[in-house]
């Protein structure tokens, strides 16, 4: 289940939330680990564009490591869901 407590900041009862920094950026945070993920507003549909490339590491203090393909994908999922509660779509790079 998603909610949208402020603008721009989408949050699930499955432990995430997704928020939209501006015309670039993503914050992605699970539990008490955040990460920064490239991305672009675009116009019309999709509405965003999202550079898988940038999931690389979470930010400190948990930053040991490197996040793995399956991590990645499962963010990049939720990141679509969170989006397409707010009715439009992502395309990833």
């Amino acid at each position: 289940m998603f909610r949208v407590p402020r603008n721009n900041l989408i949050e699930c009862d499955e432990g995430f939330s997704v928020e939209v920094l501006g015309r670039t950026g993503l914050r992605y945070r699970e539990g008490d680990r955040s990460l920064f993920i490239d991305s672009e507003v675009l116009t019309g549909e999709p509405a965003m564009v999202l550079y898988s490339g940038s999931i690389r590491h979470w930010e400190p203090p948990h930053q040991a490591g490197t996040i793995d393909d399956a991590t990645r994908a499962a963010i990049i999922d939720r990141v679509r869901r969170a989006i397409r509660f707010q009715g439009h779509e992502i395309d990833v790079f």
